[in-house]
């Protein structure tokens, strides 16, 4: 069972003096708030995981930014919490570098188009956009590129490099749409 929170101010020097006990008392805190947010499949990764909670809460209590039992408690929380998120971001993030089953209508739709009739109409409109939108577009579309590589390539950060191929979309779905 955790230490009260009156103890944890406590807990946490002895912590800094190198008390093993208080390690444990402060590891096993972590651990509790792990089980809480169920990261029961990250546990090839739970040492780590909590290895860096413990490292950022010794860091803090160094810097004498934990004072307050509650705060500190509110604190190993909420670092364990993002410390887990961002592994679970990252984790994401590898499944979306997986290659993804293509079908017959998604190849053709990225497959380059032929600049004839209404695809001649549409790289026109296309050329009519920003620079950096048409950037955007030439890698997704015509490049076949995933967001994250034409990202990497340009050097436009993700967010950023959506919302230009959002606005390049809607401008030309206003352009035709007036036609």
């Amino acid at each position: 069972m955790p230490a009260s929170p009156e103890d944890w101010v406590a807990v946490l020097d002895r912590l800094l003096r190198g008390d093993r006990l208080a390690f444990l008392e402060v590891n096993r805190l972590v651990t509790s708030y792990l089980q809480q947010l169920r990261a029961w499949d990250f546990r090839d990764e739970w040492d780590d995981l909590r290895q860096e909670v413990l490292l950022s809460i010794v860091a803090n209590a160094r810097a004498g930014r934990l004072r307050d039992a509650q705060a500190f408690l509110a604190y190993a929380r909420t670092i364990t919490r993002n410390k887990f998120v961002d592994r679970l971001k990252r984790r994401l993030r590898c499944k979306e570098r997986e290659v993804v089953a293509w079908d017959d209508e998604t190849a053709r739709s990225l497959a380059p188009l032929p600049e004839q009739g209404a695809s001649a109409d549409l790289w026109e409109a296309v050329r009519t956009l920003p620079p950096e939108q048409q950037r955007v577009l030439d890698g997704i579309y015509t490049q076949g590129k995933t967001y994250q590589e034409v990202s990497d390539e340009t050097g436009i950060p993700l967010g950023t490099m959506k919302r230009r191929l959002r606005d390049a979309i809607l401008a030309l779905r206003r352009r035709f749409a007036d036609a």
